[in-house]
């Protein structure tokens, strides 16, 4: 019946598109690597959870440490806490990567900063499964300064602050995914219910380029 409407260009009905947008599964995640660079450094740990009818399902969740090719040194450590040992007992990449798509399934992903959680997922893919990251995304740090273009407001910590939201750990794949999906919890309740599927937030995401 869908496909019909569309073919005939006659737009969703209100009702239908809201209770599609209320059963919506979103994957919120975050990556923890060896370094900066997204097309060199090593996936570490991967973090993801669940939102879906405006909260979070900490039942629906995924966390795993992936194998290095070779441990990280002792600085990077100290930011990630993925010691040497926890790191050479982490799951194979091409075990983690097919793990987190089973897991996530067709649910759009959410991150901050995705371009790089995108970038280091899609090349441990094509290098450990030859397989191809087929997800829609959406980036917070661009979906939080569209909805509020007046805050002065750049890394994930500082919209955490703006919204007087407290976590107790930062900086590990899964508590940082967990954060995440308490900012984008707070952006949705600032859009429209209407517009709260991918649509809807890919065109107020992408405002924020057309306003420069």
């Amino acid at each position: 019946m869908a496909g019909w409407r569309s073919w005939l260009g006659r737009p969703e009905p209100q009702s239908e598109r809201l209770r599609r947008i209320a059963g919506q599964r979103w994957v919120v995640l975050d990556v923890e690597t060896s370094g900066l660079d997204a097309t060199r450094d090593a996936l570490l740990s991967i973090g993801a959870v669940a939102v879906r009818a405006n909260r979070i399902d900490v039942d629906d969740s995924f966390e795993c440490d992936v194998r290095p090719p070779e441990t990280s040194g002792r600085a990077n450590i100290l930011v990630h806490g993925i010691g040497a040992e926890a790191q050479r007992a982490g799951l194979p990449p091409a075990q983690a990567c097919g793990a987190l798509i089973d897991w996530a399934g067709a649910a759009p992903l959410v991150a901050f900063h995705a371009s790089f959680d995108r970038a280091v997922l899609e090349r441990t893919l094509r290098d450990a499964l030859h397989r191809r990251l087929d997800s829609d995304w959406i980036d917070l740090a661009e979906l939080a300064p569209a909805l509020n273009p007046g805050v002065r407001a750049a890394a994930l910590d500082d919209w955490l602050a703006h919204f007087d939201l407290t976590v107790d750990e930062r900086h590990r794949a899964g508590a940082d995914a967990f954060a995440t999906a308490m900012l984008f919890l707070r952006l949705l309740a600032q859009v429209p219910p209407i517009e709260r599927d991918l649509a809807g937030l890919r065109r107020l995401a992408q405002s924020r380029r057309w306003l420069g």
